[in-house]
């Protein structure tokens, strides 16, 4: 008995220490649960089939959709009421998060209500966490700041994620495009329709860029379901936000509002592409020989100096400095 209230006094008297320990880890417990939940679990339809379907050796594979479900988990509850308070419904591509989810991948509703819930967990998780470990000790002003600068990190963290996201995605689809281009050249030389082109490219390209696969994809499915191609062909630019592409987009609209070549069109373009990424890519070499001086003095050149002057110090400190004592 006199042993559990010793242990018991001294989890007392170090209450902060436990309070902070306990709170750090589930935070992190709470962040990974919240990444495998968004981001690595298996949706429900995926795992009904594979029951379903067990002896299938052909992998259950989802198809690109122009819209797809909300969602009626506890997420979607929890974001839905703060989404209609803050702003109207997303559901067209001008609204800012909607379109950059988007143009990282995410199309669908669940993912714009996912982020949301995200930004605001975060947002109060990180200063609540330090609120209720100070709750042992005393406040101050630096308290107050730092419990603001937590929210704001968390409030922003995922959009500086969804950021990076989006860029690599650009990147990925800037590196395929002049392919494609090729591609849709050759169809359009051989006689296809922009339709099947488009259909064909996106088929072709896919070991390539998955991303730019898509992309055709959805605008092939676009065009099928009766929209205009104007449209159809504004939406892949905004979809993307790539420069190129919406360059390549107002090329197919323009030739057919005129009346003018495709093909030579799409080749000039094709030209023109290739010269770009040349350029890129001479224009990084040309940086490569500036960012290479920081590594070389602060990492290289000290272990030659070391190598190089370190054996002649250590013989002038073995030798002259006897000599000159003595």
């Amino acid at each position: 008995m006199n042993t559990i209230l010793n242990v018991y006094y001294r989890l007392l008297e170090n209450a902060g220490y436990w309070a902070v320990l306990i709170l750090t880890f589930l935070t992190v417990a709470l962040i990974v649960m919240g990444i495998y939940l968004l981001f690595l679990r298996k949706s429900r339809e995926e795992e009904r089939l594979e029951k379903l379907l067990p002896s299938s050796k052909i992998p259950f594979k989802k198809k690109p959709k122009l819209l797809e479900g909300e969602g009626n988990g506890f997420v979607t509850r929890f974001a839905k009421p703060i989404d209609e308070i803050v702003a109207n419904k997303p559901g067209a591509l001008h609204k800012s998060i909607r379109l950059r989810l988007i143009q990282a991948g995410w199309r669908s509703n669940a993912a714009y209500y996912n982020f949301i819930t995200t930004k605001v967990l975060l947002g109060l998780i990180f200063p609540l966490s330090y609120l209720i470990s100070r709750f042992f000790f005393t406040f101050s002003l630096q308290f107050v700041l730092l419990c603001l600068l937590l929210a704001i990190i968390g409030f922003g963290l995922p959009d500086s994620i969804l950021g990076f996201v989006v860029r690599s995605r650009q990147n990925r689809i800037m590196r395929a495009l002049p392919d494609a281009l090729d591609l849709m050249v050759v169809c359009v030389e051989a006689g296809l329709g922009l339709d099947m082109t488009f259909r064909r490219v996106g088929e072709e390209i896919r070991p390539l860029s998955h991303d730019l696969s898509d992309e055709f994809h959805l605008t092939n499915l676009e065009i099928r379901a009766g929209k205009p191609r104007n449209e159809c062909f504004k939406n892949m630019s905004l979809r993307t936000g790539v420069p190129e592409v919406s360059n390549l987009m107002t090329i197919l609209i323009q030739t057919s509002r005129f009346g003018t070549s495709l093909a030579k069109a799409l080749r000039v373009h094709s030209d023109a592409m290739r010269i770009k990424r040349r350029q890129i890519a001479e224009e990084k070499a040309a940086k490569s020989t500036v960012k290479l001086i920081f590594p070389l003095v602060f990492f290289i050149f000290p272990a030659i100096f070391v190598v190089l002057v370190g054996p002649g110090v250590i013989r002038i400190i073995n030798v002259l400095f006897p000599a000159m004592g003595g």
